[in-house]
């Protein structure tokens, strides 16, 4: 079987002109088959995957519907037994994806896999400052699920989560009912829920760049904390335990909101946006508000 010929990359583009050519770039074309989502960019980022990179299929969503259900459509397109869902600020060699491709084949019950995340800055088109992410050590410290080729058992980050499609499109793909945030730790409980696995891949490498994948504006850094941190993480704990655990814990993170807001009001007459973005997402959670409103429009 031709490893490469089994997996197509997912990529999911929101006002992302100035990183779209250089993650393409990083991306063997000729060896994988690679689609793009667009979540309705106001920028030049379709023009430029026309313009440079024009044999690729593009998929033009009328409004930005979020990360999961972008992917979605993505992976609904998907006619491969793999799946790379890979965000526009990460970057991973060939070698590790081929690597990665042939331990999910050869062990069929890992539903999703990852590989070792490091953080890096992007100055000038150019990766600097490599590092490993701290919360990716931190997690890989347990040795439940330990094997000599990959760690068992373990969250994978939607910048960079392989899928083995046979399963995944018996199990279901994200859940819609997320804009952004919490979408990839709740289907990575969902298949270990189910007995498969997650696995993180040894001796392979996420570069995520992160906080550049997209030019946002002021409105829309908002709705995000309103998803970041408050509402995604309510509609997350209702998903693994239930609405009333979820609604006690609005109760409580909206008292912790309420004393930090205080407090630098008072020191400073002033409040951070996303303490207060996050304390409107739990109010709005209590209030039985999805993230979505009637009109399909992501709330925030």
């Amino acid at each position: 079987m031709n490893l490469c010929n089994n997996l197509t990359i997912i990529i999911i583009t929101y006002n992302s002109s100035s990183m779209i050519k250089s993650c393409l770039d990083s991306v063997d074309l000729k060896l994988f088959k690679t689609i793009i989502v667009d979540n309705a960019s106001s920028d030049d980022t379709c023009e430029i995957v026309v313009k440079y990179f024009p044999h690729l299929q593009i998929i033009k969503n009328p409004k930005n519907i979020g990360f999961g259900r972008a992917s979605n459509i993505g992976l609904k397109n998907c006619n491969s037994d793999f799946a790379l869902l890979l965000n526009v600020d990460a970057r991973i060699e060939s070698r590790d994806i081929i690597q990665t491709l042939k331990i999910m084949t050869d062990n069929p019950n890992i539903a999703l896999a990852g590989n070792l995340v490091y953080n890096c800055k992007f100055q000038n088109g150019e990766i600097k400052n490599i590092e490993p992410c701290p919360k990716n050590i931190d997690q890989l410290h347990s040795k439940i699920g330990y094997d000599e080729k990959f760690y068992l058992d373990r969250f994978i980050t939607g910048a960079g989560m392989f899928m083995n499609m046979k399963i995944m499109r018996k199990l279901g793909f994200f859940d819609e009912g997320f804009f952004l945030y919490c979408e990839d730790n709740e289907i990575c409980k969902r298949v270990k829920n189910h007995k498969f696995n997650t696995a993180i891949i040894k001796n392979t490498k996420l570069i995520h760049i992160g906080g550049t994948s997209s030019n946002i504006s002021g409105e829309e850094v908002k709705k995000i904390y309103w998803h970041k941190f408050g509402w995604s993480k309510l509609y997350y704990t209702q998903k693994v335990h239930n609405k009333f655990f979820a609604q006690l814990k609005a109760i409580r993170m909206i008292a912790h909101f309420l004393m930090k807001i205080s407090k630098q009001y008072l020191k400073n007459r002033q409040i951070l946006l996303n303490d207060y973005q996050g304390y409107r997402g739990c109010i709005d959670y209590l209030k039985g508000y999805g993230a979505f409103d009637e009109n399909d429009t992501a709330r925030g």
